[in-house]
């Protein structure tokens, strides 16, 4: 008997009656799947152009959590986020009858507390919009990942974090807004262009642009863009711990905003993928290291795209390798070769890189540094006293793969070395258009900055290692 008495007390204290949650109130609210982005206080960094505003949305199943701001002791059971019976349905008031979907709207309300909802186990799940309310945090945990098929809305003091791979698909033009700190540290260092730099005395000082200082920015470990036919744009600021590919579709990177791929890893772009930066917008690394940080395989990045002109400079940062061949103690020498090694290039390109700016505007997209040393070598080296006495001698200049097919327009090239753009013959360049050479570059001559490669080439990629030429390394 008092097992039975238990069991049903347990299942009245979790179901929450429908009464207790004020579902009008709650939907209401600015949301994810109702957006309201024609309310300029919720709004107020939206021009009109943006391509998520003009989406139109069938009517879905919207679930909410009824469990916000309910508190469980030590032993208590709590609500399984897997059950569909732990939500309600805001269409009818009750707990729901069948599991998430693509094509279910989920709402994290606000609350005055902190409370979580984590997935357990390998699964892979999936949902449409998404809202994730004040003090709210969502980890989809485990080895399971998350698609995401519509609108991402994580207000600020709230946390999404997925511990596997995050997937934004479907054919709808979406957003995905995650704020910038209120603290407003992060956002000054990106309005200005500020250095976050390396110090050898101090090589574990905290790096602002990192997970582990961004908790709330980094919203999953793996990343992939997979809409052929459909547009995500990031709004504020939003990152990774590790690769992002884009697959198909086009990433934008919103006004003002950034994404940045953490770790040791790289930002792919394959051939149907695009990411575009709108104005004052930057993609790139969140940490330095030696090697390639960005890959393109025939997709694009843009400043800007035909119908949204920019006014203003959009950034695309890359690391730095040991373009000064400087020669690092204490490191164990592979037969394969070794990630400080001369001639490791910051980028491979093979797409398109083009800037689109409005009329009588001279904005252009600026691929240089990401202006990010913390980081060091990353992966792939032995970071001791004497590596970091040496990485600090070395200067932030980047090393670029551009093959034969790139197209190049409205572009302005940073802090390039000498010879730091690297191509399969010099005549490509002819095909450029509106290209210069800008702040942080060592030569003020174009030609100085370009160095022709005359080895072999497989699949558009350079086969054999750069010569450490004296005119090359000196800073």
């Amino acid at each position: 008997m008092k097992t039975t008495l238990f069991t049903l007390m347990t299942i009245l204290g979790l179901a929450l009656p429908a009464d207790a949650l004020d579902i009008k109130a709650i939907a209401s609210k600015p949301t994810a799947d109702n957006p309201q982005d024609d309310n300029k206080k919720a709004w107020p960094m939206l021009v009109g152009d943006e391509y998520f505003s003009k989406q139109e949305w069938p009517k879905a199943r919207l679930l909410i959590w009824p469990h916000a701001d309910k508190s469980f002791g030590r032993g208590d059971p709590r609500p399984d986020p897997t059950d569909p019976a732990s939500w309600i349905d805001a269409a009818t008031g009750k707990p729901a009858n069948t599991a998430l979907d693509m094509n279910t709207d989920l709402i994290l309300p606000d609350a005055e507390k902190p409370y979580k909802i984590s997935f357990k186990g390998q699964k892979n799940r999936a949902c449409r919009h998404l809202t994730v309310g004040k003090n709210a945090v969502f980890e989809p945990g485990g080895g399971g990942s998350i698609a995401v098929f519509g609108n991402v809305w994580i207000r600020p003091g709230g946390r999404f974090y997925v511990y596997r791979t995050l997937i934004l698909a479907g054919d709808g033009n979406t957003f995905f807004r995650n704020e910038w700190p209120a603290d407003g540290k992060l956002k000054k260092l990106h309005d200005t262009g500020a250095i976050t730099s390396f110090d050898p005395a101090n090589p574990r000082k905290p790096n602002p642009w990192g997970w582990r200082a961004t908790k709330v920015s980094t919203v999953c470990h793996f990343f992939v863009h997979d809409k052929p036919k459909g547009t995500s744009e990031f709004i504020g600021f939003s990152g990774t711990r590790d690769e992002v590919a884009i697959k198909a579709g086009t990433l934008i990177v919103g006004r003002d905003s950034r994404f940045l791929c953490g770790g040791a890893a790289s930002l792919s772009i394959r051939k149907d993928g695009t990411i575009a930066l709108m104005d004052g917008a930057m993609t790139g690394k969140s940490c330095n290291q030696f090697g390639v940080c960005l890959g393109m395989q025939g997709g694009a990045i843009t400043a800007g795209t035909p119908d949204r002109p920019i006014k203003r400079d959009a950034r695309l940062g890359v690391g730095y390798s040991n373009w000064m061949n400087l020669s690092f103690p204490d490191q164990n020498v592979g037969r394969r070769g070794n990630a400080y090694d001369y001639g490791r290039f910051s980028a491979n390109v093979s797409g398109k890189l083009i800037g689109y700016p409005a009329k009588g505007s001279d904005a252009r997209l600026v691929f240089g540094w990401q202006r990010i040393s913390a980081g060091g070598g990353g992966r792939g080296v032995k970071a001791t006293d004497g590596f970091n006495r040496v990485f600090a001698k070395l200067q932030p200049k980047i090393t670029i793969w551009m093959s034969a097919d790139t197209q190049v327009e409205n572009v302005r090239f940073e802090d390039l070395h000498r010879g730091g753009i690297v191509l399969p013959g010099a005549a490509v360049v002819e095909k450029w258009k509106n290209v210069t050479y800008g702040d942080g570059c060592l030569s003020k001559d174009p030609g100085e900055l370009i160095r022709e490669y005359k080895g072999k080439i497989n699949r558009g990629r350079p086969m054999e290692k750069l010569t450490p030429d004296k005119k090359y390394i000196s800073p």
